[in-house]
Order: structure tokens, then sequence, then C-alpha cells
């Protein structure tokens, strides 16, 4: 994440450059970012999108319909690459784009300079901001390339340095992700695989169950993945651990594909759950950033369960609810910590509440909301010969 300081140069070059509004993925790598656009209050608006691609395509069609310089706003690294499609389209129709991408942080030695060598394969150049004190100048010229030539133009932004800014902390109180994956670790069935999304950091289970790492790159491969094995082997349990921007980036669309093939499952149980930190953004005054997605509501309308927990005591009864459903269950769980950290099970009575049905909605339980790498493939017996399919 780039420097407070840095982030208001850049913002306030933007408003300089009478640019109305940034289209963005509110990621954490970004966060001083879209602080400092909030912070202008909405001069330039900042305008949350679901994934870096929709944010370049946004930021064409911004440029297409107004005839000026469209900007979007993603994270760097891997994750990258998800605005390529869009700055090619960008390039390929004439239309003037700034891509800005915040470097997530310290990388390996292997994708150093990984952000810039992606951008520049469908960019008219790329600057990139080692010295701070050059920012403004260099989104000034940034804006103006892309202007004079009629092409997207990249804008790298370094994370700061160890004694730089200080990400701060969310108020919001949620289920600890280290208890979630405890009270998983208990329940485990010995025969079930575990599908862990490949931007997660590194998730200790304490069980013998096949445990796999998604593919690297854009969040929400654990789902694909966690169909795939399912199919594979029909009678296995599988559970996918995503993030909630991997199920808005891919896992909304293919929980559609798990409700047409789950009738030939002989066993049912394919729970995916979800680690929902409500984007991990909030505005001033914890007016939400971006939309907080009912993921377990959208499966109970595809005829999936679905479960939403915000309380930590209830943690282990929905894993036994979802583990023990009749069809596929997404589990929707409402946290702020990712990595597997310090917790306790202190100040329950003060942590939330789980949602209640909606009107008009029958639900299965009180807490049923209405509405890098290959894979690490560890001891288990073999996937199976698959499933027949649907039709």
């Amino acid at each position: 994440m780039p420097d407070p300081s840095v982030a208001d140069a850049v913002v306030d070059r933007l408003l300089a450059g009478r640019i109305p509004r940034v289209f963005g993925h509110p990621e954490e790598a970004a966060t001083a970012l879209v602080e400092a656009l909030d912070a202008a209050g909405g001069d330039p608006e900042f305008v949350p999108v679901r994934n870096a691609e929709c944010a370049a395509v946004m930021a064409a069609g911004h440029a297409r319909f107004t005839g000026g310089p469209g900007v979007c706003l993603a994270v760097g690294g891997v994750a990258a690459a998800g605005l390529l499609a869009g700055l090619d389209a960008a390039r390929g129709t004439g239309l003037p784009v700034l891509a800005v991408v915040a470097e997530p942080g310290p990388v390996p030695d292997d994708e150093v300079g990984l952000t810039t060598r992606l951008l520049a394969e469908v960019c008219h150049g790329v600057r990139y901001a080692a010295d701070p004190v050059r920012v403004p100048e260099l989104v000034d010229e940034a804006l103006r390339v892309a202007a004079h030539v009629r092409r997207p133009v990249g804008l790298v932004l370094p994370p700061p340095s160890p004694v730089g800014g200080v990400q701060a902390a969310s108020p919001r109180a949620a289920t600890d992700g280290r208890w979630i994956l405890d009270e998983l670790s208990a329940r485990l069935p010995p025969d079930g695989a575990v599908i862990v999304d490949g931007t997660l950091p590194a998730v200790h289970l304490k069980t013998t169950a096949h445990v796999v790492v998604g593919p690297a790159g854009p969040p929400g491969g654990a789902l694909p993945y966690a169909v795939a094995a399912k199919l594979a082997d029909p009678d296995r349990p599988v559970i996918a651990l995503v993030t909630d921007e991997g199920m808005r980036s891919q896992g909304l669309g293919e929980l559609v594909t798990v409700s047409r093939w789950r009738s030939v499952w002989p066993d049912p149980r394919l729970v995916v759950l979800v680690f929902n930190k409500r984007s991990g953004h909030l505005r001033r005054g914890d007016r939400p950033m971006t939309d907080d997605v009912p993921y377990a509501g959208w499966a109970r309308l595809l005829g999936l369960h679905g479960v939403r927990v915000d309380r930590p005591e209830l943690v282990g009864v929905a894993w036994d609810e979802a583990l023990t459903a009749d069809r596929p269950c997404v589990l929707e769980m409402v946290t702020d910590a990712l990595l597997p950290g310090p917790w306790n099970r202190q100040g329950w009575d003060n942590i939330g509440h789980v949602a209640a049905p909606g009107d008009g909605e029958t639900a299965g339980s009180p807490m049923v909301l209405d509405g890098n790498g290959a894979p690490a493939m560890a001891a288990g017996r073999c996937w199976g010969e698959g499933a027949r399919s649907p039709d």
C-alpha cells in the first residue's frame, strides 16, 4: 500500500486534471488511495467495482463517452493481470486511460518488476513512482500522454518503506479466522478434501484430510477447483475456502454450476466457506465503501443451503449444519481476520447478531440468511471416476 502522503498527492493531481471519477477494486493494498479519494469528498468520486477487469473496462467506457481520460485503480503483482483485457481493448480503440496500480508490499524475488512488465504489454508507457517527491509530476505527465496519444498509460506506486504509513485497523468486531478454521478442523471428515484459495494467507488445519492450494492469481479460484474435485469424486466431501473478493469475482456465478450438478452427487457435501470481510474497507463514520453481499442468501435462491454467522459462539454449530445439510452449502462467516491469529472466547454478547429470514421466506434454522502455484497434493485416496451429467 502506498504512503498516505503519496496517495494524497495522486488524488490532488487527479483533481487538478479534472478527472471526475476513479473506477477501482478496493483491495487492502489500495486502502490509502481509497481513503484519500473518500477524503476528497467525491471530487474525484470513487466508484468501487467487483474486480480489476471491470475497473479497466469502465475507465475505457468513461473515455469513450466523455472524450477525457478514464482512470482505473487496482493492486499490483499477479492481480494486475486482471487489468490487461480492458486496457488492451482501450489501446485497440484509441481510448485514453490511466491505470494507477498500488504494489501490495514486498514481493518474492521472481516477481520483482512483474507489475511493470504486465502493464508494459498493453500500455503506451509505464511510470514507476520510486521517488514520492516526483509523484505529482508523474501523474500530470501520465494524464497528458494518455490524452495525447489516445492510449492507456500505467502508473505504479511502490509500497511504503518499513517506517512508512501504518494501516488503520477496522473497528468492527467479528469472528476471528483462526477460530473458524479450528472449528472446521475438529469436524473435517477423514476422507474430505479442502481447497484453499490461492490468494489466502497460509492456512493451517489440524487434520489428515486432503488439502489442495488453488491456483494463484485473481481471487476465487478455489471454488472452480472444488467443483472439479467434486465431479472427479462425487462421493467425497469437499470444502472450499474463499474470500469475499473471490466470491464476487467468480464464486457467485459458479454457484449456478454447483446448483446444476448437485442432483447427481451421492454425497451432497460441498461446503463453500466465505470469509466475508465486507470488503475490508470502511468510509469515515463506518459507512460501507462497498456492498455487503448476501452470499448465503444468493445460495438459497439457487436451491442450495445458506448460513451466515457473525457470532463466534455459533461457529461450531454452523459447521455442523453445513456438513450435515442435504445439499451443497455456502457458509458465510463475517470476519475481519483472514490470517489465523490469536483469539479468545471472551465478549460473545457484544459481537453482532445472526441475520434473520426476510418476509415471506422460510428458514431451515435460525442461522439461515434470506436473501502459486500447482496443487500441493497431500496423501490421501485417489479421486474417483467422476460423475455422470445431470442432463
